[in-house]
């Protein structure tokens, strides 16, 4: 019997993705929206000054939203990756286990805390981004060579492409409102898919798992590929099948085991049945898998200036990210033959693209 896979979990975050997806997608449009009303008028750098704290009021209704429905999405989510992990590691008795729902709060409290903890920095990158441009713009006009429009579209695009609108976080990265909430959402996720496994086991009686053999390991999860682990940590000291179980499996986790992204199983092991996995030879599957994400990134960011673009009304940055768009996808298509990953194209577009 095989454990969760905790990259299966992340099939439960759609509908919370989607709604993260959209405010993202809402808070550019209404910045170049902002940008683009009144921009034939001749006081449009002062008007554009003047409606600073309404744009900051727009941008922080659009997070306020969701602060509304945020904690009941990813209540719904994490109670769906428990079950897959309960499911998991279920056996042919009758019986089931009910979800903890103690946990599935914990975990939820947690991932809704890292996304509320988004909204001050991306608020701030956003507006940035606002006054940047106003300040920009003007500069540019005063060369008499460009239209206003021109000016809005270029502008905003280079500062898009130097990441103006990325804000940065508790771990010192920089990042996109879309690409946050997908890391902290699959990462939680999966983690929840795994403890639903693992209080399984523990309830049937269960305390000996065995970390598979990933074609995408990194070098935190490495150490542990192959190991067998107490769950609980009881048997910890114990010799099973000439081996002596060194670690807990929240030795593992301390370790760097289940980061985002991991695809590592707690595949359950009993003593004389359970054989040790054999070696998985793909040195390169991780950096391959990373670099499909980094492409997948681009892609969304060359789409939010689309955006932008279109809601200015400047047809030629349309044109020209348009054409960064379709060389972008080329690469990606071309990886993932190369490397046999399945292309996901969903993850290449913003919810309304």
């Amino acid at each position: 019997m095989n454990g969760v896979n905790p990259a299966d979990a992340a099939v439960v975050l759609k509908t919370l993705l989607d709604v993260w997806d959209a405010a993202s997608e809402r808070m550019l449009a209404a910045v170049a929206r902002r940008l683009a009303r009144g921009i034939t008028s001749e006081g449009w750098a002062v008007e554009k000054t003047r409606e600073t704290l309404a744009v900051r009021d727009e941008l922080n209704a659009i997070m306020a939203r969701l602060d509304l429905s945020a904690p009941e999405l990813v209540v719904k989510a994490l109670g769906e990756a428990y079950g897959i992990g309960e499911r998991a590691a279920a056996t042919m008795r009758e019986a089931t286990i009910s979800t903890r729902p103690e946990v599935v709060q914990q975990l939820a409290v947690r991932l809704v805390t890292h996304l509320q903890g988004a909204h001050v920095p991306v608020v701030a990158s956003h507006l940035d981004l606002y006054r940047r441009t106003v300040t920009a713009v003007e500069l540019d006009m005063q060369t008499g060579t460009i239209t206003r429009r021109e000016a809005i579209a270029r502008t905003v695009d280079r500062l898009l492409a130097a990441g103006v609108d990325r804000f940065p976080a508790a771990d010192g990265r920089a990042w996109h409102l879309d690409t946050y909430a997908r890391m902290a959402g699959r990462t939680i996720a999966a983690q929840t898919a795994v403890q639903g496994q693992l209080d399984t086991m523990v309830a049937d009686g269960r305390d000996l798992v065995i970390i598979s053999d990933s074609a995408r390991e990194c070098e935190n999860c490495r150490p542990w590929e192959r190991s067998v682990l107490s769950i609980s940590g009881r048997s910890v000291g114990t010799v099973v099948d000439g081996r002596t179980v060194e670690h807990a499996v929240a030795d593992a986790r301390a370790g760097g085991l289940w980061h985002p992204n991991c695809t590592h199983r707690a595949d359950p092991f009993t003593p004389g049945l359970t054989a040790k996995p054999a070696p998985v030879a793909n040195p390169d599957g991780y950096r391959a898998q990373q670099h499909l994400r980094a492409l997948e990134r681009q892609a969304r960011e060359l789409k939010r200036r689309r955006t932008a673009a279109q809601q200015i009304g400047d047809e030629a940055t349309v044109r020209r990210v348009n054409a960064s768009v379709r060389e972008v996808g080329a690469r990606i298509n071309a990886h993932t033959e190369a490397s046999g990953l399945l292309r996901r194209r969903e993850r290449e577009r913003p919810v309304g693209a």
